[in-house]
């Protein structure tokens, strides 16, 4: 994969891909085939709150608090699969990768707003979908900055390069605490 499709894959799906951890609890969800739009809708939850205003080291809220996340992240990452087999089929079409990059923006904003309707009572299901929340307001500022009209994938400018690294870095420390989870209470 050349340069220019490693920056738009890395701004597209960064976030999405970081959920692969979940992939050991199948989301049975139908599969949308129309780009999706995310709403203005009032976002609900509880997402604002403290990890310390949440109970800690229970097994029942945490299983129930995983299964609920768990079936956001695992139809995330079946989207962003399908993106990605799509952006590797569009390497040589720009205006694709476009359509492509709107798509995996409306399925981040969409995902993120899906994980701030949650009402978690955990502490650590909640930390996790903290820095779940953080890794996609970093990659909504990688699109942002990959649409401007002086963006070139080939030479991006160092702020688009500490945002990837970050969303790397945030990546990594999420799959491995939800990894740690679903292995200690998953079903």
């Amino acid at each position: 994969m050349n340069i220019t499709n490693k920056v738009l894959f890395s701004c597209l799906i960064s976030s999405s891909l970081m959920f692969a951890a979940c992939s050991e609890q199948k989301a049975d969800i139908a599969q949308n085939k129309t780009s999706e739009t995310t709403s203005s809708a009032t976002i609900q939850g509880n997402w604002k709150s403290k990890a310390t205003e949440l109970s800690t080291a229970n097994a029942t809220e945490i299983t129930t608090d995983l299964a609920q996340l768990n079936q956001i992240v695992n139809h995330a990452n079946t989207q962003a699969l399908q993106l990605r087999a799509e952006l590797q089929s569009a390497a040589l079409q720009p205006e694709k990768r476009q359509q492509i990059l709107l798509k995996a923006n409306d399925i981040q904003a969409k995902t993120q707003q899906q994980i701030m309707a949650l009402n978690l009572k955990s502490s650590e299901v909640q930390s996790l979908r903290t820095q779940m929340i953080d890794n996609l307001i970093t990659s909504q500022k990688m699109y942002t900055l990959s649409t401007a009209p002086d963006f070139n994938a080939n030479a991006p400018s160092d702020e688009f390069k500490q945002l990837g690294k970050r969303s790397m870095a945030l990546q990594q420390k999420v799959s491995a605490e939800m990894d740690a989870l679903n292995q200690h209470y998953g079903k």
